[in-house]
């Protein structure tokens, strides 16, 4: 009896120890992403959830970055601030429409860069965005007026506070977290129904929690995330409308009710650095914008795919958005696309 006492004693003390190494183990990558990237991607993708859902704080729910907005649920908070991550820390200057942008990029502006985290520049500095650089390569006025997470439906309501009479371009990066907002905006017979103060509030107070680390923690994450998986298993998706991602995309700018009808827009997905995760919707898109009954501005939409020039370097570690090479790549792009089009000065406004 006191064999088998001792036995199961020393099995659990070696259970202990293997998984206070893992938990070790867990925590040396968080700190050290330039060593995670040399590792596989499903260790990488592992060791990104747990940073991303137990230590990332996002933009949108910081008091000092951002700020409650009645029709749109948060904009960013006009004036100055500094947002950090494990990778970077980056200042903000956010003019009074609450964009990443200074106030003269407001009038009247020939080219609109419109997403969400990605295009606003989360983890760059503001003059590294693609926005910026795009200005400084084409020498005309480019307002980034992308917010972190929003849809393209609350994106195009945002542009309704901007003068787009002199607008030639309007860029759009989609990314596939969309679908979700574009499917309500649709369902909601083309209306936007964000969250309230006290919604935001909730938010706010949630994401600023104490994300101090404990020993432990990850490894708690893991586990409990596994039981979450056993307890609901991912059923297959259903959707409730004949429409897929593509057609919510499309639906969310035409019942937009912006006049785009001299407007060229260029369309490109940013999901991350994932190359496959960012080929599907491209090749659907241009398949269906030549229906005859879309307006012209739909027909004539460009769109561009990344997926082959945007390679792992390009991206955080951990934090898996653009890094300044990346919007290099993609402020080229876009520059070449419309080098080869051409682009007029803007109008000059009448007394």
């Amino acid at each position: 009896m006191k064999n088998a006492a001792k036995i199961i004693l020393i099995n659990l003390l070696f259970i202990i120890i293997i998984l206070a190494l893992y938990e070790t183990f867990l925590v040396f990558l968080i700190r050290n992403p330039n060593i995670l990237k040399k590792f596989p991607m499903k260790l990488r993708n592992t060791i990104c959830y747990l940073y991303n859902n137990g230590d990332r704080r996002v933009i949108q729910f910081s008091p000092n970055c951002a700020q409650f907005d009645n029709h749109l649920g948060y904009t960013l908070k006009p004036g100055h601030c500094v947002f950090t991550g494990k990778e970077f820390t980056n200042e903000y200057y956010i003019n009074n429409q609450g964009l990443r942008d200074d106030e003269l990029s407001l009038d009247h502006p020939p080219i609109i860069v419109t997403g969400d985290s990605f295009a606003m520049g989360w983890g760059v500095d503001q003059k590294e965005t693609f926005a910026q650089i795009l200005e400084q390569k084409t020498g005309l006025r480019v307002l980034n007026a992308a917010i972190s997470s929003y849809g393209t439906a609350r994106e195009m309501i945002m542009l309704r506070r901007i003068p787009t009479d002199r607008l030639q371009y309007l860029i759009i990066q989609y990314c596939g977290n969309d679908y979700e907002e574009n499917l309500s905006y649709f369902l909601k017979q083309n209306k936007l129904h964000t969250m309230n103060a006290e919604k935001y509030q909730k938010l706010v107070e949630m994401d600023n929690q104490n994300k101090a680390y404990f020993f432990g923690k990850y490894l708690l994450m893991k586990i409990n995330k596994k039981i979450s998986e056993i307890r609901q298993p991912r059923k297959a998706e259903q959707k409730p409308i004949n429409m897929d991602d593509v057609d919510l995309f499309i639906n969310a700018i035409v019942q937009s009710n912006l006049d785009l009808k001299n407007v060229q827009i260029v369309v490109f997905i940013m999901n991350g650095r994932i190359a496959a995760d960012n080929k599907a919707f491209p090749a659907a898109l241009k398949e269906r914008i030549i229906r005859n009954d879309y307006p012209s501005y739909i027909r004539e939409m460009i769109v561009l795919d990344f997926s082959n020039i945007l390679k792992d370097e390009h991206f955080y570690v951990l934090d898996d958005h653009m890094n300044r090479d990346g919007h290099v790549i993609v402020a080229d792009a876009l520059y070449q696309t419309i080098a080869q089009r051409g682009i007029s000065l803007p109008r000059k406004s009448h007394p």
